[in-house]
């Protein structure tokens, strides 16, 4: 008799999965060469490929849940799937909406934005060093008004192999760039701010901002008060927050020495400042007009609908994709460089 009691141990054996799908198996269910596959998921819009054969491709990517193996495809054609993003990190609605609209470009496409604020190194320690450690396939400066410039000159040294792509009211014609006039979107402001008679305009920046006496708004705001004739007055906030902006404006007010108009560096000092006056009791529109600049939603939702320079939002950030793929193809590629014009769309709060 056995002194010890008998176990019977069994094993179960898992079924083997497939592992994970690939561009083949896209290929193969959206019935299309694996070579058409790539260029779809890769965003390519050099080359025409019907809109029902990119939607055969994404649907078979999704359904299949195929995910492009970064780490293979940089081993096999040296991309890594990442494009930098430049762009100040700074709370903006404008900004957000830029940001935004790039990434909905980039979706279904096999690459991703790697977003830095770049003008924060380059001011303190002149160098691109850190933002260059993130390997990636080309790069996209959106507003780098310290660093784009900068960039551009040294990149043949510093960064020979990356494309790079500047776009927005500061750029670099020694590389691709799709460019904002915003100085004559503020032109446009201004003549119509004294088309309707008003003398006694101010422009309205942050005093701790490099805006408060330089670029376009700045010298379109300028020239246009010396070449009527006028005072220029420039109130200066400390930031662009309610309780910054009311500060000041509320002495003004009391002091009874508000202009007849004024000019917003943006969009959201202009909605925060017309939000003020009508708490005052002053009537935005008749009393004091009000222009901001970029073009955000909010502008045309508020009380008294905003008079704004719209950027072409949705035209810079295509362009600019388009040119850097172009060059991320073929680096040997020519530059591209365009300008866009902004558009000034009037509405109550400069109602005559």
């Amino acid at each position: 008799m056995s002194c010890y009691n008998e176990r019977v141990y069994s094993t179960r054996v898992q079924p083997r999965r497939s592992g994970r799908p690939t561009r083949d198996d896209v290929a193969r269910i959206a019935n299309i060469s694996g070579a058409t596959v790539s260029r779809v998921l890769s965003g390519r819009s050099d080359i025409s490929i019907s809109p029902e054969t990119r939607e055969k491709v994404l649907s078979a990517a999704k359904e299949l849940g195929y995910l492009p193996n970064s780490a293979a495809r940089a081993l096999t054609n040296g991309r890594t799937g990442l494009v930098g993003f430049w762009m100040s990190l700074e709370f903006s609605t404008y900004r957000g909406e830029v940001l935004d609209c790039m990434r909905s470009l980039l979706r279904g496409t096999e690459s991703v934005l790697a977003v830095t604020d770049v003008d924060i190194e380059y001011s303190s320690a002149h160098s691109f060093d850190r933002a260059l450690r993130v390997p990636v396939d080309g790069i996209i400066a959106f507003d780098t008004s310290a660093s784009v410039e900068a960039f551009a000159q040294q990149s043949d040294r510093i960064a020979p192999m990356i494309p790079f792509v500047s776009m927005g009211a500061y750029w670099s014609e020694a590389r691709s760039f799709v460019g904002v006039d915003l100085r004559r979107g503020a032109d446009m402001a201004m003549d119509h701010l004294l088309s309707t008679g008003r003398k006694q305009i101010a422009y309205v920046a942050p005093w701790t901002s490099d805006l408060i006496d330089s670029g376009p708004r700045f010298d379109a705001y300028r020239d246009a008060m010396e070449g009527s004739g006028l005072p220029s007055q420039t109130i200066g906030v400390e930031t662009t927050t309610y309780r910054s902006i009311k500060q000041v404006l509320d002495e003004i007010i009391n002091s009874r020495k508000l202009p007849e108009a004024l000019l917003c560096m943006n969009d959201e000092t202009a909605v925060t400042v017309s939000t003020i006056l009508l708490n005052h009791g002053i009537k935005v529109g008749q009393e004091v007009a009000i222009v901001g600049f970029n073009g955000i939603d909010e502008t045309a939702h508020c009380q008294v609908p905003i008079t704004t320079v719209k950027q072409p939002i949705e035209e810079m950030c295509r362009l600019t994709w388009q040119f850097l793929q172009a060059q991320m193809e073929d680096p040997t590629s020519p530059l591209q460089q365009r300008i866009l014009v902004p558009e000034l769309i009037v509405r109550e709060s400069t109602a005559t």
